[in-house]
């Protein structure tokens, strides 16, 4: 069950995760692959098609992910369709906020919210969850349930992969 994975000739590589280390502080899964999957610090982790966190760490046959709902995880994001720039920022097991929006905004419940693609490691426009105001807090209902993933994808830019 370790090597399971699903093959595909796109420029993702498939993973299961064999511990889901979650705490009330530190979230992030242990994959089934690693450099032998040509796996790199930085790349994009999804659950089918929402951006769910980060490689972080890569050994040889496994490798960590940081979730976005980690504590230390703070993510460029765009907010549609006010199309405002924000950082994500996790805090354990509550919802991520959204952090450093500029003063005038005009967010609403519902908005979608995706990776903006400004740091230059992720792809811009990876669906990450959906506004909730609660108390004057903007939380990220996010698409995915972080705790009952068992796959999931990591993106392989395979420009950056020849260098």
């Amino acid at each position: 069950m370790i090597d399971e994975q699903a093959e595909t000739t796109s420029n993702f590589v498939s993973a299961r995760v064999m511990i889901d280390k979650q705490s009330p502080y530190l979230n992030s899964f242990i994959l089934n692959v690693g450099s032998n999957k040509n796996l790199k610090n930085g790349m994009p982790v999804l659950d089918g098609e929402n951006f769910i966190g980060r490689i972080v760490d890569v050994n040889f046959f496994s490798s960590r992910v940081l979730l976005i709902a980690d504590l230390n995880s703070k993510i460029p994001v765009l907010i549609e369709p006010s199309a405002n720039h924000a950082i994500l920022a996790g805090h354990g097991l509550s919802n991520p906020t959204l952090e450093y929006l500029p003063e005038n905004h005009n967010i609403q419940d519902g908005d979608k919210v995706y990776t903006s693609g400004k740091e230059g490691i992720f792809s811009p426009g990876i669906p990450i969850g959906e506004v909730k105001i609660e108390e004057n807090i903007i939380h990220v209902s996010l698409f995915s349930d972080l705790k009952q993933i068992t796959f999931v994808n990591i993106k392989i830019d395979k420009d950056k992969e020849n260098k």
